[in-house]
């Protein structure tokens, strides 16, 4: 029976995976074709504000307090044992919580509207362009509103039953109609409203038929119940939610303060540039998210059968395949971005090195740190290393407003890298190991690995990016697509021929020789 779960649940997590995989690459694509005709027919200054006000609202969902993570980790034994009324009042209080956040937030960003000229350092350039600063903010206040309401919290239970590719498919196809009818409406009518409109409608759209899809999955989470949660359990929810919070508040503060800081001390041109390097960054990002959502659910399941060796062992094969794809995205934007910048769009847009290197390194890390991140959450350790994020967040402010004085935006990198590596990077696998796996396993071990691919991942950079400054130099875009094959070829193979002796890639081996084999049956009784 054990074996069977396992199976199941590395099935539902391949599923997850192979969705968030080839549904990134198409969002990847939209993305660069909306920004391209963006600045085409808006410009620079436009697409400042956009990233600056996108990045102001992030930092009000800090509102929702780690709610969600705090729900998903209730839902895992109810879902485990069936449990459905106990499913269902989870869920009516998920919805109850959830709709007093999107109130808290829409009152918060209305507080903010008197501040925006002390945001923006160039305010009055926004005068000059006929835009009005407090609409558009208003469009982008209610583009984050509606993430919490229109039966947003229903997608939850699909996640919880590692379904996640569901919902994946889901946020695809509507951030691809998104995409194209926003690229209609910038070329026939451009204006930025009705362009932040089009995504305020998207989060709607996309919202809605999510719920419809668990509605019809799970019809008993509409369960007409008067059963509430007790308040022993709520203050225990809301206990977790406080260090949840501290978690939430030290990642937004790391990305959400960078255009602050370069908006307030280096003008919206300079966050302009900033924002088509940030493409690469939330681009990679949400892959890493969604990778780790993809298996998290199962991990949450896969913790209620308390076997700590099997889990151990998960946890391992995970942080292999964790420095392999973000070795790989970090290695890549180190070698390929201002590669990539420059044929895209040209001469003005790009930063001088170290910016990409630090850039790549910030993408490396952010990888490990969503690795750790979902494990953390699935064990339930909310509260052991609560104060942790309050330290990163105080490092990274300190950092980035002294240091973008002297060395501008690299300033600004360097204080988030600074921040992770401080705090989390040390201090987290610590937790993991002492609450999560009782000791059983030692730390040590976990760092001497991270530490020895973290180096590898290193030289094979260095390698790389000698090799592709004199390489096929000058293409345009053949350029940029070998490298970032050589790239992809490189990082991987070299993480796996240095770790094949060990009992994580062994697993690795197995489990693809295992679904290579019920593939090859497949076909073969298929034909």
């Amino acid at each position: 029976m054990k074996k069977a779960q396992s199976n199941s649940r590395v099935t539902n997590s391949l599923y997850n995976f192979i969705s968030s995989l080839g549904g990134q690459f198409l969002t990847i694509v939209m993305q660069f074709a909306v920004r391209t005709v963006f600045i085409a027919t808006l410009g620079k200054s436009y697409l400042g504000i956009s990233g600056l006000f996108s990045n102001i609202l992030s930092m009000l969902s800090l509102a929702e307090f780690g709610v969600g993570s705090a729900i998903l980790f209730k839902l895992y034994d109810p879902i485990a044992k069936l449990d459905k009324h106990r499913i269902a009042v989870l869920m009516k209080f998920y919805k109850t919580v959830y709709r007093a956040i999107g109130v808290l937030v829409a009152v918060l960003g209305v507080c903010l509207i008197p501040f925006l000229p002390k945001l923006v350092k160039d305010y009055d350039k926004l005068v000059a362009l006929n835009l009005n600063a407090v609409l558009i903010f208003l469009l982008y206040l209610l583009k984050s509103v509606a993430s919490y309401f229109f039966f947003a919290y229903k997608s939850a239970i699909i996640n919880a039953n590692q379904k996640e590719y569901l919902n994946n498919f889901i946020s695809y196809f509507f951030t691809i109609g998104a995409g194209i009818v926003q690229i209609i409406f910038l070329l026939i009518y451009p204006k930025f409203e009705v362009y932040v409109i089009i995504m305020v409608l998207q989060i709607i759209g996309q919202n809605f038929v999510s719920a419809r899809m668990a509605d019809k999955m799970y019809p008993y989470i509409n369960e007409k119940t008067t059963e509430k949660i007790s308040i022993a359990e709520a203050k225990d929810i809301f206990k977790d939610c406080g260090a949840l919070f501290l978690y939430k508040l030290n990642g937004v503060i790391l990305k959400a303060t960078d255009n602050i800081v370069i908006s307030a001390f280096c003008g919206l041109d300079m966050v302009a540039v900033y924002s088509n390097y940030y493409i690469f960054y939330t681009t990679l990002i949400t892959f890493f998210n969604k990778i780790f959502n993809a298996i998290a659910h199962s991990l949450g399941n896969l913790h209620t059968t308390h076997d700590n060796d099997w889990e151990y062992k998960i946890f391992k094969t995970v942080n292999l395949i964790t420095a392999m794809i973000a070795g790989t995205a970090g290695i890549g934007i180190f070698v390929v971005a201002d590669e990539c910048i420059l044929t895209w769009l040209g001469t003005g847009w790009t930063f001088k090195q170290p910016f990409a290197l630090l850039l790549g390194l910030e993408i490396y890390t952010a990888g490990i740190r969503a690795a750790l991140t979902r494990y953390r959450n699935t064990m339930g350790l909310f509260q052991q290393a609560k104060f942790r994020p309050l330290a990163g967040v105080i490092i990274n402010i300190i950092v980035s407003v002294v240091l973008v004085k002297s060395w501008g935006i690299c300033g600004v990198l360097v204080g988030t890298i600074a921040a992770d590596w401080l705090t989390f990077m040390w201090f987290d696998p610590i937790i993991i190991h002492k609450y999560g796996f009782e000791n059983t396993h030692s730390v040590w071990g976990y760092y001497f690995k991270t530490i020895k691919n973290f180096l590898i991942v290193c030289f094979v950079g260095f390698l790389l990016k000698m090799l592709c400054s004199h390489v096929l130099v000058g293409y345009g875009w053949i350029s940029v697509i070998i490298h970032s094959i050589f790239c992809v070829l490189a990082v991987s193979p070299i993480l796996i021929l240095l770790n094949l002796k060990t009992e994580e890639m062994e697993y690795v081996m197995a489990m693809l020789k295992r679904y290579t084999n019920k593939f090859t049956k497949k076909k073969k009784k298929n034909s």
